[in-house]
């Protein structure tokens, strides 16, 4: 069983773009977005400016997972089969 994750983004500065489903959404300073659980999304920053955000989980432990995801990072980026290995150990599919 898939954990049940609400997800909300405020953009604190920059432009993040949001992908919910087949849509983008280009959120700029001030943006918030809410998504339930079961609405498969994701983020990123495309650009070259840097984005300041507030991210939202509930319930708790998804920190966890951010927290691996940075370390895995290092100074590089992350290949989708290494997201992939850290997510399925907090019950969720990327």
């Amino acid at each position: 069983m898939h954990r049940t994750l609400h997800d909300a983004f405020y953009v604190l500065d920059g432009t993040l773009t949001l992908r919910i489903g087949e849509e983008t959404v280009v959120a700029s300073s001030g943006s918030f977005a809410c998504f339930p659980p079961g609405v498969v999304h994701t983020f990123s920053n495309p650009g070259s400016e840097h984005v300041r955000l507030l991210n939202f989980n509930t319930p708790a432990g998804w920190e966890r997972y951010m927290r691996d995801l940075a370390e895995a990072a290092g100074s590089g980026r992350l290949d989708p089969a290494s997201i992939g290995r850290i997510a399925s150990r907090y019950d969720f599919e990327t």
